[in-house]
């Protein structure tokens, strides 16, 4: 082969390869962004809620992942009944380094409709928009942080909704920084992106932490 057709060969393959990296990206970015719509059963999101090694260094979990018995926990700030269209929930709490001094709460609540779940997120975080802040890497199709909401001090709240799920972790301990909270965030939907598409729930923060 000449020197000169190696050149044009070599220069179409180096296209290709660009071409298919530039969908491999696509594609992950479509991904970050599928929303959950699945009517998930309890078992799945037992295992879409983060365990052992999945959040951030030095936090483990404390006494197991939960089931909840109603959707209060899901509803605003002490509200007693559930939101219109709850349908179930779990949460997973996490002490940092064995002190409950400083918890960890994750929460997945799912709803009958998007619609539910959209109205639902906008009662959960509150009407405290001054201590509302926009998250710099948006999490599914919605998401925030609420910093100290209430009497609370030190502590983080991250929002996000995809779909007919809504998303909570609270982080007390964080200060103003929201990195760590935001990435046990990504990794939480990303798990339950994985659950929907019948694979294994594996997505960790420490994951979300390096892209």
């Amino acid at each position: 082969m000449s020197r000169t057709r190696a050149t044009a060969v070599a220069a179409v393959l180096g296209l290709g390869i660009a071409t298919l990296s530039a969908c491999s990206s696509d594609t992950s970015q479509d991904a970050a962004a599928k929303p959950i719509t699945k009517a998930l059963d309890q078992g799945e999101i037992t295992q879409a809620l983060p365990g052992a090694g999945e959040v951030l260094p030095g936090w483990e979990p404390y006494k197991g992942k939960r089931v909840a018995s109603d959707g209060t926990g899901c509803a605003a700030s002490q509200s007693e009944s559930s939101s219109k269209g709850w349908v179930r929930a779990g949460s997973a709490w996490f002490t940092h380094e064995g002190s409950t001094n400083n918890m960890m709460d994750v929460d997945i609540c799912l709803y009958d409709t998007p619609e539910n779940s959209k109205t639902a997120y906008a009662a959960w975080k509150g009407k405290e928009s001054e201590k509302e802040k926009a998250s710099e890497e948006p999490v599914g199709e919605e998401s925030a942080f609420v910093m100290n909401p209430g009497k609370s001090e030190d502590t983080i709240y991250a929002f996000s909704r995809s779909g007919n799920v809504n998303l909570r972790v609270k982080i007390e301990g964080a200060g103003a920084d929201t990195t760590g909270v935001s990435d046990v965030l990504a990794a939480t939907l990303k798990r339950l992106q994985q659950v929907q598409d019948g694979e294994r729930a594996t997505a960790t923060a420490a994951e979300q932490a390096k892209k």
